[in-house]
Protein backbone atom coordinates (compact mmCIF):
# COMPACT_ATOMS: atom_id res chain seq x y z
CA UNK A 1 0.00 0.00 0.00
CA UNK A 2 1.17 3.76 -0.78
CA UNK A 3 -0.58 6.60 0.30
CA UNK A 4 -0.75 10.16 -1.71
CA UNK A 5 -2.51 12.85 0.41
CA UNK A 6 -4.00 16.65 -1.01
CA UNK A 7 -2.22 18.76 1.47
CA UNK A 8 -4.56 22.12 2.44
CA UNK A 9 -7.93 20.59 3.99
CA UNK A 10 -6.80 17.66 4.34
CA UNK A 11 -3.54 17.32 6.33
CA UNK A 12 -3.23 21.22 7.27
CA UNK A 13 -6.08 22.87 8.27
CA UNK A 14 -6.56 26.28 7.24
CA UNK A 15 -9.05 28.16 9.40
CA UNK A 16 -8.78 31.73 7.45
CA UNK A 17 -6.80 33.10 4.64
CA UNK A 18 -5.74 36.86 4.31
CA UNK A 19 -3.85 37.36 1.57
CA UNK A 20 -3.08 41.24 1.63
CA UNK A 21 -1.27 40.37 5.01
CA UNK A 22 1.47 38.65 2.67
CA UNK A 23 1.49 41.38 0.01
CA UNK A 24 1.50 43.95 2.63
CA UNK A 25 4.83 43.06 3.85
CA UNK A 26 5.96 42.65 -0.14
CA UNK A 27 5.05 46.10 -0.44
CA UNK A 28 6.93 46.98 2.91
CA UNK A 29 10.02 45.48 1.71
CA UNK A 30 10.48 46.43 -1.67
CA UNK A 31 7.30 48.48 -3.23
CA UNK A 32 6.39 51.32 -1.27
CA UNK A 33 8.49 53.50 -2.83
CA UNK A 34 7.37 52.59 -6.28
CA UNK A 35 3.65 52.30 -5.99
CA UNK A 36 0.90 52.69 -3.15
CA UNK A 37 -0.28 49.67 -1.49
CA UNK A 38 -3.61 49.91 -3.43
CA UNK A 39 -1.81 49.50 -6.71
CA UNK A 40 -0.07 46.63 -5.43
CA UNK A 41 -3.59 44.77 -4.81
CA UNK A 42 -5.25 46.49 -7.59
CA UNK A 43 -2.29 44.17 -9.49
CA UNK A 44 -2.49 41.75 -7.60
CA UNK A 45 -5.91 40.80 -7.99
CA UNK A 46 -5.70 41.14 -11.82
CA UNK A 47 -3.05 38.07 -11.45
CA UNK A 48 -5.39 36.46 -9.11
CA UNK A 49 -8.15 36.48 -11.87
CA UNK A 50 -4.94 35.30 -14.55
CA UNK A 51 -4.47 32.18 -11.95
CA UNK A 52 -8.20 31.45 -12.08
CA UNK A 53 -8.33 30.93 -15.61
CA UNK A 54 -5.13 28.85 -15.76
CA UNK A 55 -6.69 26.77 -12.85
CA UNK A 56 -9.97 26.34 -15.33
CA UNK A 57 -7.85 24.49 -17.92
CA UNK A 58 -5.67 22.66 -15.50
CA UNK A 59 -2.61 25.08 -15.26
CA UNK A 60 -0.82 26.19 -12.33
CA UNK A 61 1.44 29.55 -12.30
CA UNK A 62 4.23 29.43 -9.82
CA UNK A 63 3.97 32.02 -7.10
CA UNK A 64 7.73 32.50 -6.46
CA UNK A 65 9.32 31.68 -10.49
CA UNK A 66 6.57 33.38 -12.12
CA UNK A 67 4.54 35.73 -10.13
CA UNK A 68 6.81 37.74 -8.32
CA UNK A 69 8.77 38.56 -11.57
CA UNK A 70 5.59 39.77 -12.88
CA UNK A 71 5.26 42.29 -9.84
CA UNK A 72 9.35 42.91 -10.64
CA UNK A 73 8.40 43.69 -14.01
CA UNK A 74 5.29 45.88 -13.44
CA UNK A 75 6.54 48.13 -10.71
CA UNK A 76 10.36 48.35 -11.50
CA UNK A 77 12.08 46.80 -9.04
CA UNK A 78 15.02 44.48 -8.72
CA UNK A 79 13.72 40.61 -9.44
CA UNK A 80 12.24 39.31 -6.05
CA UNK A 81 13.15 35.70 -4.82
CA UNK A 82 11.98 33.75 -1.65
CA UNK A 83 13.79 30.70 -0.39
CA UNK A 84 11.90 27.67 0.89
CA UNK A 85 11.98 29.24 4.40
CA UNK A 86 10.55 32.50 3.30
CA UNK A 87 7.85 31.18 1.47
CA UNK A 88 6.76 28.93 4.49
CA UNK A 89 7.21 32.35 6.35
CA UNK A 90 4.63 33.89 3.63
CA UNK A 91 2.06 31.26 3.73
CA UNK A 92 2.19 31.31 7.73
CA UNK A 93 1.77 34.96 7.48
CA UNK A 94 -1.31 35.03 4.81
CA UNK A 95 -3.21 32.02 6.54
CA UNK A 96 -3.75 30.55 9.81
CA UNK A 97 -3.15 26.94 10.39
CA UNK A 98 -2.93 24.21 11.94
CA UNK A 99 -2.77 20.34 11.70
CA UNK A 100 -6.03 18.46 11.08
CA UNK A 101 -7.46 17.03 13.95
CA UNK A 102 -6.40 13.35 14.43
CA UNK A 103 -4.18 13.67 11.08
CA UNK A 104 -0.71 13.31 13.07
CA UNK A 105 -1.86 10.56 15.11
CA UNK A 106 -3.40 8.40 11.66
CA UNK A 107 0.22 9.42 10.34
CA UNK A 108 2.26 7.91 13.02
CA UNK A 109 0.06 4.59 12.72
CA UNK A 110 0.68 4.26 8.97
CA UNK A 111 4.60 5.35 9.58
CA UNK A 112 4.87 2.32 12.32
CA UNK A 113 3.19 -0.14 9.75
CA UNK A 114 5.82 0.95 7.03
CA UNK A 115 3.52 2.69 4.51
CA UNK A 116 5.05 4.42 2.39
CA UNK A 117 3.34 8.46 2.27
CA UNK A 118 3.58 10.88 0.00
CA UNK A 119 2.21 14.57 -0.68
CA UNK A 120 0.70 15.56 -3.80
CA UNK A 121 -1.62 19.19 -3.75
CA UNK A 122 -2.39 21.88 -5.67
CA UNK A 123 -0.37 25.43 -4.86
CA UNK A 124 1.19 28.34 -6.07
CA UNK A 125 3.66 27.64 -3.62
CA UNK A 126 7.21 25.17 -4.35
CA UNK A 127 7.26 21.60 -3.04
CA UNK A 128 10.46 22.65 -1.04
CA UNK A 129 8.28 25.43 0.75
CA UNK A 130 5.32 22.64 1.54
CA UNK A 131 7.98 20.69 3.12
CA UNK A 132 8.91 23.50 4.75
CA UNK A 133 5.73 24.29 6.27
CA UNK A 134 4.92 20.67 7.17
CA UNK A 135 7.76 20.50 8.77
CA UNK A 136 6.94 23.47 11.16
CA UNK A 137 3.99 21.08 11.91
CA UNK A 138 5.87 18.35 13.07
CA UNK A 139 4.24 16.26 10.01
CA UNK A 140 6.78 16.93 7.35
CA UNK A 141 9.36 13.65 8.30
CA UNK A 142 6.03 11.00 7.70
CA UNK A 143 6.31 12.17 3.72
CA UNK A 144 8.99 10.84 1.91
CA UNK A 145 8.72 13.26 -0.92
CA UNK A 146 5.84 15.93 -1.66
CA UNK A 147 4.69 17.32 -5.31
CA UNK A 148 3.34 20.74 -5.75
CA UNK A 149 1.51 22.00 -8.72
CA UNK A 150 3.56 25.26 -8.81
CA UNK A 151 6.58 23.28 -10.03
CA UNK A 152 4.84 20.84 -12.34
CA UNK A 153 2.77 23.55 -14.10
CA UNK A 154 -0.40 21.48 -13.57
CA UNK A 155 -3.26 21.27 -11.38
CA UNK A 156 -5.57 18.60 -10.38
CA UNK A 157 -7.34 16.67 -11.62
CA UNK A 158 -4.79 17.05 -14.64
CA UNK A 159 -3.86 13.23 -14.84
CA UNK A 160 -0.18 13.95 -15.94
CA UNK A 161 -0.17 15.30 -12.49
CA UNK A 162 -0.96 12.27 -10.63
CA UNK A 163 1.21 10.27 -13.15
CA UNK A 164 4.04 12.50 -11.53
CA UNK A 165 3.23 11.14 -7.93
CA UNK A 166 2.02 7.69 -8.51
CA UNK A 167 5.46 7.08 -10.96
CA UNK A 168 7.17 8.45 -8.44
CA UNK A 169 6.16 6.41 -5.81
CA UNK A 170 6.17 2.93 -7.52
CA UNK A 171 9.82 3.80 -8.50
CA UNK A 172 10.80 4.25 -4.92
CA UNK A 173 8.73 1.53 -4.15
CA UNK A 174 9.18 -1.16 -6.90
CA UNK A 175 7.42 -4.07 -4.78
CA UNK A 176 4.03 -1.88 -5.08
CA UNK A 177 1.65 -1.80 -7.37
CA UNK A 178 -0.55 1.01 -9.11
CA UNK A 179 -3.25 -0.30 -7.38
CA UNK A 180 -2.34 -0.34 -3.83
CA UNK A 181 -2.09 3.32 -4.30
CA UNK A 182 -4.85 5.63 -2.37
CA UNK A 183 -5.38 9.17 -2.98
CA UNK A 184 -6.46 11.00 0.66
CA UNK A 185 -8.48 14.09 -0.43
CA UNK A 186 -11.13 16.79 0.58
CA UNK A 187 -11.72 18.05 -2.32
CA UNK A 188 -14.23 16.18 -5.31
CA UNK A 189 -13.50 17.94 -8.33
CA UNK A 190 -9.78 17.89 -7.62
CA UNK A 191 -9.41 14.69 -5.66
CA UNK A 192 -12.19 12.49 -6.19
CA UNK A 193 -12.48 12.82 -9.95
CA UNK A 194 -8.38 12.81 -10.34
CA UNK A 195 -7.95 9.85 -9.06
CA UNK A 196 -10.53 8.43 -10.74
CA UNK A 197 -8.96 9.74 -14.37
CA UNK A 198 -5.43 8.14 -12.87
CA UNK A 199 -6.77 5.00 -12.00
CA UNK A 200 -6.39 4.84 -8.33
CA UNK A 201 -8.26 4.32 -5.11
CA UNK A 202 -9.63 7.63 -3.22
CA UNK A 203 -10.36 8.39 0.38
CA UNK A 204 -12.81 11.48 0.38
CA UNK A 205 -12.73 13.24 3.53
CA UNK A 206 -16.11 14.90 2.91
CA UNK A 207 -16.85 16.99 5.98
CA UNK A 208 -19.74 18.80 4.54
CA UNK A 209 -21.67 15.26 3.68
CA UNK A 210 -21.91 16.50 0.06
CA UNK A 211 -23.09 14.09 -2.67
CA UNK A 212 -21.16 11.45 -4.72
CA UNK A 213 -22.31 12.86 -7.97
CA UNK A 214 -20.69 10.49 -9.87
CA UNK A 215 -20.70 7.56 -7.36
CA UNK A 216 -16.75 7.10 -7.70
CA UNK A 217 -15.23 7.72 -4.46
CA UNK A 218 -13.85 4.18 -3.26
CA UNK A 219 -14.49 5.08 0.23
CA UNK A 220 -15.90 8.32 1.96
CA UNK A 221 -15.11 9.37 5.67
CA UNK A 222 -16.79 12.49 7.67
CA UNK A 223 -13.30 13.29 8.84
CA UNK A 224 -9.79 12.65 9.16
CA UNK A 225 -10.39 10.81 12.89
CA UNK A 226 -12.10 8.12 10.79
CA UNK A 227 -8.87 7.64 8.76
CA UNK A 228 -6.49 5.17 10.22
CA UNK A 229 -9.59 2.50 10.37
CA UNK A 230 -10.48 3.02 6.72
CA UNK A 231 -7.16 2.46 5.72
CA UNK A 232 -6.11 -0.55 7.82
CA UNK A 233 -9.70 -2.37 6.95
CA UNK A 234 -9.66 -1.43 3.03
CA UNK A 235 -9.92 -4.03 1.25
CA UNK A 236 -12.02 -5.86 3.79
Amino acid sequence: MILLFDCFGTILDYKSVDFDKGLKKLWDMSFKEKCSFEELKEYNLELFHHVEDLHAKEEEMAFVKEELPLYAKKFGTEPLYMSPSEEADFMQLCTELDNIKGLPEALSEFEKNEIPMYVLSNSIYSSDGLKELLDRYGIGKFFKRVWSSSDFGKVKPNKDFFELGIQGALKDNPGEKRESIIYVGDTYESDVVGAKRAGIASVWINRKNAEDSQGIATKIIADAEGLADVIFNFNK
